[in-house]
Formats: C-alpha cells, sequence, structure tokens
C-alpha cells in the first residue's frame, strides 16, 4: 500500500470512477431486465387464457 499522498489520491478517485461505472452498468442492467419481465408477464398472459382469469381473479376484476 503506497504511503504518498498524490498516490492515494488517484487511487481514491480511481475506485469512486470504478463504482460510478459498476452501478451505472448494473441500473440499466436491471432496467433491462425489468422490462423484459413485464412484456415477458404479459405475453404470457395474452396467450394462456387460464392464467389471464386467474390474474384477473387475483386482483378482483374477473
Amino acid at each position: 500500500m503506497p504511503h504518498d499522498y498524490p498516490t492515494l489520491v488517484i487511487l481514491g478517485i480511481g475506485a469512486a470512477i470504478l463504482l460510478w461505472l459498476i452501478f451505472s452498468v448494473m441500473k440499466k442492467l436491471f432496467g433491462l431486465a425489468l422490462i423484459a419481465a413485464l412484456v415477458f408477464g404479459g405475453y404470457m398472459l395474452w396467450t394462456n387464457p387460464d392464467l389471464q382469469q386467474r390474474a384477473l381473479d387475483l386482483i378482483g376484476i374477473g
């Protein structure tokens, strides 16, 4: 572990940038996964009338 101040500052800035990149990518991946899950769920309800009826009964419409 280096003990000089400039190296520690550079390492800290590098770590902050790396964390920012990781979290921004994870946020985008989570958003894409959420959209994909909603689309897949809608497709399953559209193509399966029994599942659609159970979902409607669950929310109190059917």
